[in-house]
């Protein structure tokens, strides 16, 4: 039986715990502003536009950042992990109030009636691992929660193709989104100082693919011979075929699997 997804895009269901927030949404295949002229840029590879464009892009739901106190920006809220370190590291962490996302003080402001039916227990921006060796990790939590149909889950990953210069890192994160219903956070690892980070409201800060429930535990048969080996180097002799005539064949022959013929 085919599953569900597999027959038309699977529909991800979010529920804000606040009346505005950063939702997710298409990343895009971009992911530079400004493309160098001429042939074998990395935006001509459909593999690579491919993947920067999977899934969704989840935006940072407020400013952040961790630095040290001369670089605070205007209107920070400092504030260090209560557990301190291994590292001799002189960087705050800060956040900034944005009350149209009803975020201050380090805090959702929960609307009523979601505090009606859910309880008053605070949903926290950032927070901290309880580990003295593991203060370079960070919990960004999200103000809504995630809804997939039954046979999919959510693989939350930092932006693909997307580096930040700034050597923040987001730690790779599966979430059984069909049955876990408490909002998700995010994991980061900033980078070793005296290195700064600062992450504005909005920016891309992760990336979450779909991926099927059953997924994650594949089996792998390596073949040497038989049919389907066979088959196979064919199938490369084909595509090399292919490439001599055409450079841009990997594009002609996804195109015709999508529109039926192949295209100009």
């Amino acid at each position: 039986m085919v599953p569900a997804w597999a027959a038309q895009s699977p529909r991800v269901s979010i529920v804000g715990l606040v009346r505005r927030f950063h939702a997710p949404r298409p990343p895009g295949a971009r992911t530079r502003d400004t493309v160098p002229a001429g042939y074998g840029t990395r935006e001509q590879c459909l593999p690579f536009t491919a993947a920067a464009a999977l899934g969704l892009a989840i935006p940072a739901p407020f400013s952040w950042g961790m630095c040290e106190v001369a670089a605070l920006p205007s209107g920070a809220r400092a504030f260090r992990s209560p557990i301190r370190g291994e590292l001799d590291d002189r960087r705050l962490c800060y956040v900034v109030d944005d009350v149209e996302f009803a975020f201050r003080g380090n805090q959702f402001r929960l609307a009523a009636e979601v505090v009606g039916r859910i309880g008053s227990a605070p949903v926290p921006g950032l927070s901290f691992f309880d580990r003295p060796d593991q203060q370079r990790l960070l919990k960004v939590h999200l103000p809504y929660s995630w809804r997939t149909p039954d046979d999919l889950a959510v693989l939350f990953l930092e932006p693909i193709n997307r580096p930040r210069p700034d050597g923040l890192r987001i730690v790779a994160g599966l979430v059984e989104t069909a049955w876990y219903a408490n909002p998700v956070n995010l994991i980061v690892e900033v980078p070793p100082p005296p290195a700064a980070v600062h992450v504005k409201a909005g920016d891309q800060l992760a990336q979450a693919v779909l991926v099927p429930s059953g997924a994650s535990t594949p089996s792998v048969k390596v073949l040497d011979e038989g049919r389907v080996a066979r088959a196979q180097l064919d199938a490369i002799r084909a595509w090399r075929a292919a490439h001599a005539r055409h450079r841009n064949s990997y594009k002609r022959l996804s195109r015709a699997r999508v529109d039926g013929a192949v295209g100009a």
